[in-house]
Order: C-alpha cells, then structure tokens, then sequence
C-alpha cells in the first residue's frame, strides 16, 4: 500500500491509500464537521498508513462493547467506574476525530467524578451513540472506508 496526492483544479487536496493500483480509500483535506474532527483523523490515518484502516475497524468494532460497559456501570450506580469508562471512551474517540463523542463523553466524566451524579448519564450516553453513528457513517461516505 502507498498514499499518493490527487489534486483536480479548484478541488481541495486528496490523499489516496492505494493497492495494487487502484484507490481504497481517499482522504479529503480540510473539510469542516460538527462531530468529526478532520484534521484529527487525517493526522491519525497519515501516521499509521497503511495500518489505518485495520486500526480504525478494530476501534469501530470495539466501541459498542464500551458504550455497553458504561450503561452497565451506571445501572450499578458506580460513579468511580463510570468515570473511567468515559475518560477511556472519550480519548479513543479523541484520537479518531469524534469530536462530538468526545465532548459528551467529557461531560459524562465530570458529571460522574466531580459532581457524583449521573443524573444525565442516559442522556448523554444516548446523544453519544447516535454521534457516534453519524460519524461512523460521515467518516465512511467521505473517506470510503
């Protein structure tokens, strides 16, 4: 696999993952999203290319066990747990560019190590999943994979 620069008039940038010579996927450069972080993601795909894309599926094939793991903690009513868990959810999240994710889940853990509360705990992990998805499938319709 190797990146190669793609560049039509009056187009913005793209970077091609290829194999074999054919394109896998395309990242476009400075795009501008409410849940996704662009730059974020390109940094990420950039540094780990070619193992970006295995990495990226193994994050989202992982996420739906944590976001599971919190609602169990918060049926506990484990505060301490719950915490961790969206500390832990928030950085992953954080590191793809789920900008959106990240900050309820940042809400979440301060909520639960702060306040003690999680009061809002469902609300927020409800919004989160929903972003979650929004920008699972933003990221897939932009970036092909």
């Amino acid at each position: 696999m190797q990146w190669r620069h793609l560049k039509a008039p009056g187009e913005p940038e793209k970077m091609a993952l290829t194999t074999s010579g054919k394109s896998s996927c395309v990242w476009w450069m400075g795009e501008a999203s409410k849940l996704i972080d662009w730059e974020q993601l390109d940094m990420m795909a950039f540094g780990y290319a070619p193992e970006f894309v295995a990495i990226y599926l193994e994050f989202l094939q992982h996420a739906p066990g944590q976001f599971a793991s919190l609602d169990e903690a918060i049926r506990d009513g484990d505060a301490d747990k719950v915490a961790k868990l969206a500390h832990m959810i928030r950085g992953s999240t954080l590191n793809f560019g789920f900008q959106g994710v990240s900050s309820l889940m940042e809400e979440l853990e301060t909520d639960a190590k702060d306040r003690r509360t999680l009061d809002r705990a469902a609300e927020l992990i409800r919004k989160a999943r929903e972003n979650f998805e929004l920008a699972r499938a933003e990221v897939s319709e932009a970036r092909n994979i």
